[in-house]
């Protein structure tokens, strides 16, 4: 009985095998039809006039749900809630949300169709990051936090003159989720940071900086507000620490101000 047993389980081995790796080829599979799918969609945005915003908000629709599929498809995906993965799907339809209105504004005549279709390869990129970063363990965990660490930052510097306080409130929590904190805690610590960048928000309009320069601003003080937390959090901050992050802030703000008085 024992020996029957022994050979049914290694019959088996080669079709667990094929169902991983078939299962693991689905889900990139997804991951690049959903790529093309919102490469098409902001293409139509784009391209049609006069301007129709509901076809953005589909698309940040069709992103919301298409994001939350895929990392619940991860094999070491726990979630059980509907909500369990709102932390995980707010890159993704800000991505959508601000690319769409910076092509809008920026994109024209021809450029709009390359500009739409190209944008599937960074949103691949960052769906790809998205459900890598399920599995805190695995080898690739902090390759995908870099993307999606990269795409945060990218992001504020689009959005951050349409809601800087909102937005900002909105990155951090990507940043800080890594700590694996509970959702509320996540979110009280990402509101902290919001609020502070609001506030700086606020104060740009009395300082003589205008467009990109005042982005660039703000992403400074995101930069150093949400890396001087994440460290805090993970008890790593450190005089050495924050000295670190206060000379690079330091440093991009010279550089604003140089390039806000001479260029």
């Amino acid at each position: 009985m024992k020996q029957f047993t022994r050979v049914r389980t290694l019959d088996r081995l080669p079709d667990r095998a094929t169902d991983a790796v078939t299962g693991t080829i689905s889900r990139f599979d997804t991951v690049s039809a959903l790529s093309i799918v919102f490469a098409l969609t902001l293409t139509l945005f784009l391209a049609v006039e006069p301007t129709q915003n509901w076809i953005l908000l589909l698309l940040c629709g069709l992103v919301t749900i298409g994001t939350d599929h895929v990392v619940r498809t991860h094999p070491r995906a726990r979630f059980q809630r509907l909500d369990d993965t709102a932390l995980y799907l707010f890159v993704p339809v800000l991505f959508t949300l601000g690319l769409g209105l910076f092509l809008e504004e920026v994109a024209e005549g021809h450029w709009t169709i390359g500009a739409g279709l190209l944008s599937g390869v960074p949103f691949w990129a960052i769906l790809r990051a998205e459900y890598e970063s399920v599995d805190r363990d695995s080898a690739s965990y902090q390759k995908t936090r870099l993307v999606l660490n990269l795409a945060t930052f990218d992001l504020s510097l689009l959005t951050a003159s349409f809601a800087a306080g909102i937005v900002s409130f909105l990155l951090a929590i990507e940043v800080l989720r890594e700590e694996g904190m509970d959702t509320y805690r996540t979110m009280l610590y990402a509101l902290a940071i919001g609020v502070l960048l609001g506030q700086t928000a606020w104060t740009t309009h009395f300082l003589p900086l205008e467009g990109s320069s005042a982005a660039v601003f703000l992403l400074l003080g995101l930069y150093l507000m949400t890396g001087m937390m994440h460290n805090y959090l993970a008890d790593r901050l450190s005089l050495r620490t924050a000295s670190e992050f206060t000379v690079v802030a330091l440093g991009g703000l010279l550089a604003v101000t140089v390039s806000h008085s001479y260029l």
